[in-house]
């Protein structure tokens, strides 16, 4: 177990400066790999050094047991998340919504490029949907992602008159929220988003009122998928039994 945990402690390491080298420092949740590096490297140490030997029996099978369900859950959650990326509606939409991500000073970000091209290729093979395109401005952004994202799909030769847009949001749920208000009742509706986010965005659309709401997955970026899943766990745990 020295091993096993000091190899986990030096590749969370290793993906850490990965992603700073690839994406720079764009999210604070980058340092959850800095602190399981030395989570795992500190936990090696105490294998070293026999401290779990030196522990009372009860107390070992307790950690062991609690350490068993913790990790039953995480795959079980992370497992709904994978299986919403493979999730594709039968029927054409009457309005897809685009949720937005990071845009920067060069144009939108690697994940909501991706989502761009899903929305691109989706308008290209259903010419009757209308796309809205949502998401505001952050305090880090340019201008509104809304207004990038319209740009995006405008250079790509879709017509503006196909293009939506919602320019308030600052998050998911906002996403949704206000671009409901901009499409028919009992309209059929599908939400553009990269594979890892679609479980939670239908799951907060449903809690919004939507009818019968349906992912469209984008392709997700490769050398940020690790840490979107796992940031991922945590936003699901929160949206699905902490806020309902």
């Amino acid at each position: 177990m020295f091993i096993i945990c000091n190899i986990a402690g030096i590749l969370c390491l290793i993906y850490f400066l990965v992603l700073l080298l690839y994406n720079g420092f764009t999210s604070a949740f980058y340092l959850v790999w800095l602190l399981m590096s030395a989570g795992f490297l500190l936990i090696g140490w105490l294998f070293r050094i026999r401290f779990f030997q030196h522990l009372p029996l009860p107390v070992r099978t307790g950690m062991l047991l609690f350490l068993s369900v913790g990790l039953v859950f995480f795959l079980g959650v992370e497992g709904m998340i994978l299986k919403g990326a493979l999730t594709m509606p039968k029927e054409p939409q009457d309005y897809v919504i685009v949720l937005g991500a990071h845009v920067r000073a060069s144009g939108p970000s690697r994940a909501l490029v991706l989502r761009l091209e899903k929305a691109y290729e989706y308008a290209l093979e259903h010419p009757d949907t209308m796309i809205i395109v949502s998401g505001g401005q952050g305090s880090n952004e340019p201008c509104t992602e809304s207004s990038a994202m319209k740009e995006y799909l405008v250079k790509k030769g879709i017509s503006e008159e196909r293009i939506l847009e919602e320019n308030a949001s600052t998050n998911t749920r906002e996403n949704l929220t206000f671009s409901r208000a901009l499409i028919p009742e009992h309209a059929s509706v599908g939400i553009i988003s990269n594979g890892f986010h679609i479980c939670r965005a239908l799951h907060l659309a449903k809690t919004l009122g939507y009818e019968n709401p349906n992912g469209i997955p984008a392709k997700s970026d490769l050398a940020t998928q690790p840490t979107n899943l796992l940031r991922e766990f945590f936003a699901v745990v929160k949206d699905f039994w902490l806020i309902q």
